[in-house]
């Protein structure tokens, strides 16, 4: 392959992955520049299934940092693993067009709801869960393991908004919990996408190591930065994505 190619491939991923380390929804970005580049779609799933893998090591970089409660995502964790196996065995017949048009408006109301309500997210709710709130938790996020498995762009901002809405996590905290979504969620999906031979880990595997650099290097800036600059960044990348998945996929 062209090492210019090569160059520009390693550049975008570097990129995204500080882009996903910070908050999530790189894909929207390295899944479409891939394609560009020359590479097929069974080239660019088995790549996303890698740098997936990637961008969820950077959760150590949370962990130390006292952002994730183990305990507690592990059983959401769980029921994403099970959802994203499921997404990555069935072929799912949804217009694609459809899809985008549904994900932009919950990215749009997203941006909007974050917008005008200045408190969500920056501040932990120290407040004792009800039984119904992490009923309705364990529900949506099985929903989002099937997504996450047949496609994911943008699965990690949805990961995040569940944290903070539903589960009262403060901004900082859900994205360290989403990065342990994504690393039991993407190896989930990558075995699946494995044992069908869809993994070139020759070119995988380089762009995964570039992508974790960045995703780690994205943790810390988000860990460094806090809460109140997250949502901002939320807030940006949710139009952007919105925008793009409306009119220029």
């Amino acid at each position: 392959m062209d090492p210019i190619i090569w160059i520009i491939a390693l550049v975008v991923s570097f990129v995204s992955g500080i882009i996903g380390g910070m908050v999530g929804g790189s894909y929207l970005i390295l899944i479409p520049a891939l394609l560009f580049l020359g590479w097929d779609i069974h080239q660019v799933i088995g790549i996303t299934r890698i740098t997936t893998i990637a961008a969820g090591l950077a959760f150590i970089n949370y962990m130390k940092n006292g952002k994730i409660d183990l305990k507690f995502s592990s059983p959401f964790a769980l029921i994403v693993i099970v959802g994203s196996v499921i997404g990555s065995i069935i072929v799912i017949e949804l217009n694609e067009k459809l899809l985008q048009t549904i994900i932009a408006i919950f990215m749009i109301i997203i941006a909007l709801f974050m917008l005008f309500n200045n408190k969500f997210g920056v501040n932990p709710l120290k407040i004792k869960l009800k039984k119904g709130r992490i009923l309705i938790a364990f529900v949506l996020f099985f929903i989002l393991g099937i997504y996450f498995g047949f496609y994911a762009a943008a699965a990690s901002i949805f990961s995040i908004i569940l944290f903070t809405a539903v589960l009262r996590k403060d901004f900082v905290e859900s994205v360290g919990n989403a990065r342990f979504i994504d690393l039991c969620g993407g190896t989930a999906s990558a075995a699946i996408f494995a044992s069908k031979g869809l993994i070139d880990y020759k070119i995988a595997i380089p762009i995964g190591i570039i992508y974790f650099i960045g995703a780690w290097m994205g943790a810390q800036i988000t860990i460094k930065k806090g809460s109140a600059w997250v949502r901002y960044l939320l807030i940006i990348l949710a139009i952007t994505f919105a925008i793009k998945l409306l009119f220029f996929y």
